[in-house]
């Protein structure tokens, strides 16, 4: 097993029990829209189990993916610090359990418990880095561009080994820059190499170190 950088590993036992004893546990369906953009909710949902996709639309009415976080990982806090509206919409992309925390309660926990401020400010920090990395994404030849993207929006299993990547193949395009044939011809090359298999609802990267070769990753 990896060692676990989500905000959830990064915390010690103190600062999660203090997080669950003050928080409320929920659960979405596959589908269910946990928030819209532009709410003027302050809450952060701290995600148990299953995969939530970050979207936001286009000035035009298209949806871009930004990202899709899993166990462990932590949403909302960017408007549970600086008081905006929803930047993206959240939706369940499995069953999703996690607990939501009021931002009042979780500016009252930072101060008690340095642990969780340190915590983060990390995510806040690599979420930023991860922005400019995702330009990088929409350059160089579409091979690559399709592996980096499958890499980005991965989740690691229990095995430690990469698992299912929840989004269609338009949503791969929109991130990749590419168009919806150029992405099908590239997993169908990346499956026939034995790097990818595909179903009709997943796409599951079987050779992760080869993949991220080819990449340059």
């Amino acid at each position: 097993m990896g060692i676990d950088q989500s905000f959830w590993g990064m915390l010690e036992q103190t600062d999660r029990t203090a997080l669950e004893a003050a928080a409320t546990r929920v659960l979405f369906q596959p589908g269910s829209v946990i928030c819209h953009q532009g709410d003027n909710s302050r809450n952060v949902l701290l995600v148990s189990r299953g995969r939530v996709k970050v979207s936001r639309l286009t000035h035009n009415g298209e949806e871009t993916v930004l990202a899709v976080r899993g166990p462990g990982e932590i949403i909302g806090e960017l408007s549970a610090i600086d008081g905006r509206r929803r930047s993206a919409t959240l939706t369940a992309v499995d069953p999703v359990s996690g607990i939501v925390i009021r931002y009042t309660t979780l500016k009252r926990l930072c101060g008690k418990h340095p642990g969780i401020a340190w915590a983060m400010l990390q995510v806040v920090v690599s979420r930023q880095r991860a922005t400019g990395d995702q330009q990088d994404l929409r350059t160089g030849p579409a091979l690559c561009r399709v592996g980096a993207v499958l890499l980005y929006v991965a989740h690691r299993g229990p095995d430690d080994l990469i698992a299912t990547v929840p989004l269609s193949q338009r949503e791969l395009a929109g991130i990749a820059g590419i168009s919806r044939e150029t992405i099908a011809r590239a997993l169908k090359t990346l499956r026939e190499r034995g790097i990818i298999s595909t179903s009709r609802t997943s796409i599951k990267i079987l050779r992760e170190d080869e993949l991220r070769k080819l990449c340059g990753i």
